[in-house]
């Protein structure tokens, strides 16, 4: 029966490894060499063979002490996290896990003593239910104090809570039903690998309700991008058809020029005034500012300097003759440049100097393409996991939309990089154009 033992002991000793491993998850990021797989799972099967060794001994203080070495151990060599925040969710994790352990102790009888030697097969009951309470204990806590965008809403997690809460008490009532584990070999190994895919049930499950809600959260996100890029471009479709007959009216110009030095020589005033007059309400209807080669990007620049004007900022925007962003598409290019200059303008709204700088230009021979943007702006900014976050409530350094750039600009081999300085703003946008 030692073989069956021995069973249990690896198992227990795998399912503890990952309940920790999976709640530093929620809470940690890796660090940087450790998001190769080879590397997760050759650091999970060494801390399972440890923890094996240690509780093979069949000493209580052994056990505790391996146990907290082995953990913390994992802990500070797979993730990268402040030391006050690795300890505090560290004895969060022992406390949690210790308390499940002395609860079910006490609820079996087991004393102290004996738990270093009582035989792992006689109770499946308590070592699984252990490890199913103690994860669940560790789901709550994410669910509600992690940030991670996988947790579930809350309905969907009561209706999951439903089924370990179920378990845990199938358990419990195979445990006080009065069967004898010690008695029929059978029972023992049955019992014992019924809970065991209970407790992988339960595991499981639980990762198709994350799963879901985690797809029901980027669905949802990408729908909002995709909603507001064809809006966007809807619009700039008719910016770019308002550009197109203004280039015909440049091109027709000469022509009226003829036709109004004609008249000059007849003397024709009246009729001069009134070409005069048409030329200057058909350029008013079809203004639009040329920055440069791309019509997207003059079209975006031109909308957001009348949105300026109209909010009494200062928008000073230079474009560099060789940029003509080749190679990006119209729909990225919208992204990026309007979503940095919606959150520039948003900032210089509530900024006592309301004033934003605009450079766009190139280098290396026009392969590398910059996006220089300065803007003011009032309160405090501090960097966070999703981006810029602001004390203003309406300040526009938010991060919402840096996000979306950042995605948009590792297609073309391209980064976003902030910069905060006293009040002023800095977002530099780089792309590899080819």
């Amino acid at each position: 029966m030692e073989w069956l033992d021995s069973i249990m002991l690896i198992i227990s000793c795998i399912f503890e490894i990952y309940i920790y491993y999976d709640f530093f998850c929620a809470f940690f990021e890796f660090r940087e060499e450790n998001h190769i797989m080879y590397k997760k799972i050759g650091y999970g099967i060494l801390s399972i063979i440890s923890l094996f060794i240690v509780n093979s001994y069949g000493n209580s203080y052994i056990n505790l002490l391996g146990f907290v070495t082995i953990i913390w151990l994992y802990c500070l060599i797979m993730f990268q996290a402040s030391l006050g925040s690795r300890i505090l969710y560290f004895l969060i994790a022992l406390f949690v896990g210790s308390g499940c352990e002395f609860l079910f102790a006490t609820l079996s009888g087991v004393s102290s003593k004996e738990s270093s030697v009582v035989s792992l097969s006689d109770i499946p009951w308590q070592v699984m239910t252990m490890k199913l309470l103690t994860f669940v204990l560790f789901t709550v806590i994410k669910q509600f104090f992690g940030s991670s965008k996988k947790k579930m809403d809350v309905k969907n997690f009561m209706y999951y809570l439903c089924i370990p809460v179920a378990s845990i008490a199938i358990m419990l009532l195979t445990y006080y039903s009065g069967l004898d584990f010690c008695v029929e070999m059978k029972t023992r190994i049955f019992l014992s690998a019924s809970f065991v895919l209970m407790l992988c049930g339960n595991i499981f499950i639980f990762h198709v309700f994350n799963r879901y809600s985690e797809e029901l959260y980027i669905n949802a996100e990408q729908k909002l991008i995709i909603s507001r890029q064809e809006m966007d471009l809807q619009y700039y479709n008719q910016v770019q058809k308002l550009d197109s007959q203004y280039q015909k009216f440049i091109h027709d110009i000469t022509h009226h020029l003829k036709t109004i030095g004609e008249l000059a020589k007849e003397n024709q005033n009246n009729n001069i005034v009134s070409i005069l007059q048409d030329l200057n309400i058909e350029l008013e209807n079809n203004a639009l500012a040329i920055y440069c080669n791309n019509p997207v990007v003059n079209a975006i620049l031109s909308e957001k300097k009348s949105i300026a004007e109209k909010n009494f900022i200062d928008l000073d925007i230079y474009v560099e003759p060789a940029v003509t962003f080749r190679g990006v598409c119209d729909s990225d290019i919208i992204t990026m440049l309007s979503n940095l200059l919606d959150n520039a303008l948003q900032a210089a709204k509530e900024a006592e100097i309301k004033k934003i700088d605009v450079r766009i230009y190139t280098e290396n021979e026009g392969y590398f393409h910059f996006v220089k943007i300065k803007n003011y702006f009032s309160g405090v900014v501090r960097a966070t996991k999703s981006g810029f976050k602001t004390t203003k409530k309406e300040n526009g350094i938010h991060g919402i939309g840096l996000k979306s750039v950042e995605s948009a600009a590792e297609k073309y081999q391209g980064y976003l990089e902030c910069f905060v300085e006293d009040n002023l703003f800095t977002a530099i946008l780089v792309l590899s154009v080819y």
